[in-house]
């Protein structure tokens, strides 16, 4: 095996994962600065910075020196990815005035989220260690039945949240359409692109995902802001 071209290429797919970081966190910070009493800006500057936790995780498991470390730095990656889809299921629900209407679910989810988070942390039953990919790098071993539970509740939160914006999209118009098709882009790259791992390792698929995933905070972003960008743009 070239050893020069595993670094290149875990060069090349780190390349869009420091995008994401830097965007996360500074587009995260930016919205909580202007606005931190808003509910709304809290989850969603949460939500950054699990986004931002992830994204550092897969660095760092790249260039671990040793199977150990890399499996902490993947428990990183899982610690983060408990949270992502709870966070943005309230964020979705409180955007479209319906966390009320949710709010069993968004309390349902936060408990989910907690079982994952102490499961990853204190035990082996979501991923059970390290395997080495060829051309991809260190991959975490997931032959345990903890991590197809943490699959179901990845994908409902991940899809019951784009149903929402889908609706949504569907019953709005105007500015607040437009909003909304943004966010709904950005659920689309993010979960889409972020889920491509798994693939990697249930399939072995090289993740394509990963290199389109941070433009998920510039979309939300952007939707989250549009009525402030279009009044800056036009004086």
């Amino acid at each position: 095996m070239n050893i020069l071209l595993i670094f290149k290429m875990l060069y090349f797919l780190d390349i869009p994962n420091i995008l994401l970081v830097i965007l996360a966190l500074s587009l995260g910070l930016y919205g909580f600065v202007k606005n931190p009493k808003s509910r709304l800006v809290q989850v969603w500057f949460a939500l950054n910075m699990a986004v931002t936790a992830w994204a550092v995780g897969y660095i760092l498991t790249n260039y671990s020196v040793s199977n150990s470390q890399a499996f902490i730095c993947l428990k990183i990656v899982y610690f983060a990815a408990s949270l992502i889809p709870i966070l943005f299921f309230h964020f979705v629900s409180s955007f479209l005035f319906k966390n009320y209407k949710y709010r069993i679910l968004i309390y349902i989810g936060y408990i989910s989220a907690l079982f994952f988070l102490i499961l990853n942390v204190l035990t082996n039953h979501i991923i059970s260690g390290i395997r080495f990919m060829e051309n991809y790098g260190s991959y975490e071993e997931i032959e345990t039945k903890g991590f197809y539970f943490f699959l179901i509740y990845f994908f409902f939160f991940s899809f019951f949240s784009i149903g929402l914006l889908w609706k949504g999209y569907k019953e709005s118009s105007g500015v607040r359409k437009r909003q909304i098709f943004y966010i709904a882009l950005a659920a689309l790259v993010g979960f889409l692109g972020g889920t491509s791992n798994f693939f990697t390792d249930l399939t072995g698929i090289y993740p394509y995902g990963q290199f389109v995933v941070w433009l998920y905070p510039l979309f939300i972003t952007y939707g989250m802001y549009i009525d402030e960008i279009q009044i800056k743009i036009k004086f």
